[in-house]
């Protein structure tokens, strides 16, 4: 009886224009369906849910900080959207005041496909998951483009999916730096398509075959006349139309969402395949071209698309703290904080090396709380890939590109590379966390892992034997010798942790055993993962199972080991010394609830400010009870807050306090101050616990709008906030840029008569019996909030260092204090008219496509 054809594959037929070859190890059609890629669509969604279970499936949310932290006023701005009717462009709960979209703290509703997601009930971290399942699907069509076994597409899409860089970013409240990643993939796809030949294909295309051997049965034969996008492997205009739409689609949104860090990796990494891509295809000048120029304009349209997000952002960087960090030492030494050690990259192979994160880690960054873990299999699988098709374009772009992004993540630790693109690529001087180019590394040695998976199937039997053996004696011998004079290595590296950041010393020696033990479990379980690969892989195993099968197992022990790991990150075990990173949803839910102490606050009339004091600072609670703060939470505040804050130290100025219009001082422990009245104790609920506190009135506060007597002009900020600082209660005597007039001058004291407020203006009118200078305590933002007196707009001084200030003539005049949204609103025209500009050029293709086809058919 005659064996099976997976024991003993029959001769494979020549490939025809008309019929092309399966492969014997899967029978590849040589046309995708949907089927395919709406199952490994399923199968994706089905690892999320598993994965993140207690958040899809149990009363579970997130309370890393940065999760939690901005929660607040986006629920406060979601509020402010419904009850004015328009995007909200300032919001003034947080340092006194300050932008949204330009700070990118409110960029949901600009994100078109949040139109879908926000009407599904899926939430925020619905949508993350999502996102993460559009990620692996994307890295499924890009492998599958070129033709590599199913299983083999799957485990790349699914490894960069479950890469645990993307899990912490969804775990510690990086939402839109997973969202923007998970783009990443489809953009190389894209971009593959629109340089889209025969030979661009590199050697995939070339010999018409994914064979090493070159046989033309292989897997993924793609020879010239089957291309379907064009005559004998040539790009038809489109072919070219509907994918340059694609692309253009593809980079706006991921610019939408905002994680400008990411899209700028993706753009590095989609600009080298391009040049890779136009090179290798290189036919006629003609047509290299003419693909670039489709690429240039899917650019263009795509960054036109995001335009409501970044024509005002690129405005405010000049004003804000991130984009007043220019060159010099203090910029260089903040960017590379996060710089990546060499040393440090064997967590991609041991995970625990360096400790799993937190009070355990002992690395070179500050802190972390995940290690940079690839996946033993996938790497082993990367490396195979590789090595068996180095003479691809394609692989060889991914493992240059690796390459480069190993090197920009070392920052600090060698400079060299990082310097040449700090000092002159464009916006990379303001980026922080080298390591954060990891993500690139992570999607490279994903796809890198597909086409080794591919090439082992097809592997010669001979040319495995050794290097299995190789890898599999070296594995163990590794286990033995851990497991065996497992104390000499504890000796040694106990001597080399660094102390722990805990003042107890029995903790410190609870930590340093952890430490230890992570190294000695991680070690044991990649060499025990590397055995089980090599003995998958070894050929004799092809004798018990089908190619599908042994492909299906290589892929499930790669994901389940990233599986894993990404448990630990979203579940740290009692034993890893590790805060939880889930808590009970109600117990969120309570946390932002009213409390006697909010209750309180927001019962005042207003209006007026509070002053949360030492750990209660970066609280953005406040904002859902409508109670406007000086402190808060948020990166990219406003420069001059920023130095207020940083001359003041920490607003612990009474004077301060009171030209901010704060009447409220919110106290974890009790002060004893005459100018601090306790007005009420209670408690402020937070997601951490009960937090006793303490209120007082500040005597003596300054109003919201208020004439000053006395201006006078200082030659220098420093005497400016020499003077304002001295704690003083009279708010009538304000300092203003020597520029504008030296010395004193005296003003008349004009009458308020009303104050009308929004979040976005302020209308006050006012009458004076001569020339008086009206002082508000609103934060001085020149680029955007407009002084209009009396329907004519009038130049606002700079007052304090801080607020604004502006001149009044004698008599009775209506001053409205407006935000200007016109390059908000021509920024979102701008992106409408873009995206339906991409919307024709794939409808365009399609159409011209069917045109011309049913003409070829006519003729």
């Amino acid at each position: 009886m005659p064996e099976k054809s997976a024991k003993q594959p029959k001769q494979q037929k020549s490939v025809t224009p008309d019929k092309p070859v399966a492969s014997p190890l899967g029978g590849i059609p040589a046309k995708n369906g949907v089927l395919p890629y709406a199952a490994a669509a399923a199968a994706y969604l089905l690892l999320a849910l598993a994965l993140y279970y207690q958040l899809v499936f149990l009363p579970m949310t997130l309370s890393a900080p940065d999760s939690l932290v901005p929660l607040a006023s986006s629920i406060a701005l979601d509020r402010l959207c419904d009850a004015s009717g328009q995007y909200p462009l300032w919001q003034p709960w947080t340092f006194a005041g300050m932008p949204t979209v330009e700070a990118f703290s409110y960029l949901g509703g600009l994100y078109y496909p949040n139109i879908v997601f926000s009407r599904l009930p899926f939430g925020d971290i619905g949508s993350q998951i999502l996102h993460l399942c559009f990620a692996g699907l994307g890295g499924y069509a890009l492998l599958r483009s070129f033709r590599l076994h199913h299983a083999a597409a799957f485990l790349g899409g699914a490894a960069f999916m479950l890469n645990p860089y993307m899990t912490a970013m969804l775990m510690h409240g990086h939402g839109s730096q997973l969202m923007t990643a998970a783009y990443m993939p489809w953009v190389l796809w894209a971009t593959l398509r629109v340089f889209d030949t025969r030979s661009a294909r590199g050697a995939l295309g070339a010999r018409g075959t994914l064979d090493s051997r070159g046989s033309s049965g292989a897997l993924g034969t793609h020879a010239p006349e089957l291309d379907t996008r064009g005559a004998k492997g040539t790009l038809s205009t489109r072919a070219l139309l509907g994918d340059a739409g694609m692309l253009a689609i593809l980079l706006g949104f991921q610019l939408q969402r905002a994680h400008v860090q990411i899209a700028w990796y993706t753009w590095l990494v989609m600009g080298l395949l391009a040049v890779v891509l136009l090179v290798s295809g290189h036919k006629t000048v003609k047509e290299s071209l003419k693909r670039a120029g489709f690429f240039a304009t899917a650019c263009v349209v795509g960054i036109a698309i995001s335009a409501a997000v970044y024509l005002p952002a690129s405005e405010y960087a000049a004003y804000s703290v991130r984009g007043a960090a220019g060159g010099g030492g203090a910029a260089m030494e903040y960017a590379t904080m996060w710089s990546m050690h060499p040393v440090e990259l064997l967590t991609f192979l041991v995970p625990g090396l360096y400790g799993f994160g937190g009070v355990t880690y002992w690395g070179f960054m500050p802190f972390t709380d995940f290690p940079h873990y690839a996946g033993i299999v996938v790497l082993l699988l990367a490396f195979a890939g590789f090595v068996a098709r180095r003479r691809d374009p394609f692989v060889l772009f991914l493992g240059g590109s690796t390459l480069l992004a190993l090197l920009i993540s070392f920052g600090s630790f060698f400079s060299p590379v990082f310097d040449l693109f700090y000092n002159f690529a464009p916006l990379f001087s303001r980026f922080r966390v080298p390591s954060m180019v990891l993500i690139v590394a992570g999607l490279n040695l994903s796809l890198l892992a597909g086409f080794g998976l591919h090439w082992l199937l097809d592997a010669p039997e001979k040319s495995l034997r050794i290097p299995l053996k190789s890898l599999a004696l070296a594995a163990a011998l590794v286990i033995v010798l851990i497991l065996l004079v497992g104390e000499g290595f504890e000796g040694f590296f106990r001597s080399i942790f660094p102390p722990p950041p805990v003042e107890n010393f029995d903790l410190a020696f609870m930590v340093n055993k952890v430490r230890w033990e992570s190294i000695r479990d991680s070690v044991v379980m990649s060499g025990l993962l590397a055995v089980l690969a090599a003995g998958l892989a070894w050929p004799g195993m092809r004798k018990f199972l089908s190619g599908p099968k042994l492909a299906a197992l290589i892929a499930l022990l790669a994901i389940g080991d990233l599986l894993l790991l990404n448990a630990k990150i979203i579940s740290p075990p009692e034993a890893s010394l590790r805060s939880p990173v889930l808590v009970q949803r109600q117990q969120v839910e309570t946390a932002l609830a009213p409390d006697d102490v909010t209750s309180f606050l927001a019962s005042q009339k207003g209006p007026f400010r509070v002053y949360p004091v030492g750990p209660l600072f970066g609280e953005n609670k406040f904002a859902l009870s409508g109670i406007e703060s000086v402190g808060g939470y948020h990166p990219a505040k406003l420069r001059n807050y920023e130095e207020f804050l940083q001359r003041t130290e920490n607003l612990s100025s009474l004077a301060a306090l009171r030209m901010l219009n704060v009447r409220y001082v919110v106290s974890p422990a009790e002060v004893q101050h005459p100018d601090l009245e306790p007005v009420k104790q209670g408690t402020l609920r937070l997601v951490s616990g009960d937090v006793p506190a303490w209120v007082y009135r500040l005597k003596a506060g300054c109003p919201r709008a208020w004439f000053a007597t006395t201006v006078t002009g200082l030659s220098s900020r420093d005497d400016i906030f020499a003077q304002v600082l001295q704690d003083g209660s009279d708010c009538r005597s304000v300092y203003v840029d020597g520029a504008e007039w030296q010395g004193a001058r005296r003003f008349a004291e004009g009458t308020i008569q009303s104050v009308q407020r929004t979040a976005e203006s302020m209308t006050l009118k006012v009458s004076a019996p001569s020339e008086a200078f009206l002082v508000t305590s609103e934060i001085f933002y020149p680029l955007r909030w407009q002084a209009i007196l009396d329907g004519r707009t009038v130049f606002t001084k700079e007052v304090n260092g801080l607020i604004r200030g502006v001149q009044i003539p004698a008599g009775e005049h209506e001053l409205t204090f407006t935000y200007d949204r016109s390059d908000f609103d021509k920024g979102r025209n701008i992106s409408l008219g873009a995206f339906g500009v991409a919307v024709l050029m794939i409808v365009g293709g399609v159409f011209i496509g069917r045109v011309g086809k049913k003409k070829k058919q006519v003729s």
